[in-house]
């Protein structure tokens, strides 16, 4: 169900047993970005067009690591240190 939401963005909520999100595209920086919120704990997050292209490239087994909520809270794995490290990252 797509509706307008604030700043007359156009929003969608996606949800299932798990989770609930809002999902809406933010064209209020230098480029749009896609805005999605947690309705649970109102916790959000703007994504870049390149991020949303890593989340498409990323593994499996990465894609199980990033589950932070409902069933899977107690059953995540610590962050890989070696995730942190590399080309970029700050110390």
């Amino acid at each position: 169900m797509s509706r307008p939401h604030r700043d007359h963005l156009e929003s969608a909520e996606l949800s299932n047993e798990f989770a609930a999100v809002r999902v809406s595209v933010d064209r209020r920086g230098n480029s749009p970005r896609l805005l999605v919120e947690d309705i649970e704990t109102g916790a959000s997050i703007l994504l870049s067009p390149i991020e949303l292209a890593s989340l498409c490239l990323a593994a499996p087994e990465d894609r199980l690591d990033w589950l932070r909520v409902g069933a899977y809270r107690e059953e995540r794995s610590p962050v890989r240190r070696s995730a942190l490290t590399g080309p970029g990252a700050q110390s």
